[in-house]
């Protein structure tokens, strides 16, 4: 689900975005992102997966476009989010909003 969020974004899987982090993150605006999840069900099966993902989106100037294409992304999809405050990182010199959504899969 996440990497049909941020393809239909733009970004590309593995230039601009990947999971967990870049090694040696790319010159653009950026997203890497995170999936922990819970598997339950009934009866001892363990048939439902619940996905919590966090997307975090780097940049190196305000990007409202980057911002504004995965939050439409998320509108088409139907995907409830949170989005928190976009924050300066001065020890990384980049801006940095966290997008955290959940998706189950049966």
């Amino acid at each position: 689900m996440v990497k049909r969020i941020l393809t239909g974004a733009g970004f590309v899987e593995g230039k601009t975005f990947k999971e967990t982090r870049f090694l040696k993150p790319p010159q653009t605006t950026y997203a890497v992102y995170m999936d922990s999840f819970n598997r339950r069900g009934a009866d001892a099966l363990n048939l439902i997966k619940e996905h919590i993902y966090t997307i975090e989106l780097y940049s190196y100037k305000v990007d409202p476009l980057a911002e504004d294409n995965i939050e439409e992304m998320f509108d088409i999809l139907g995907i409830e989010y949170e989005k928190s405050e976009r924050y300066w990182l001065d020890t990384e010199q980049l801006y940095q909003v966290v997008y955290t959504f959940n998706h189950i899969e049966k």
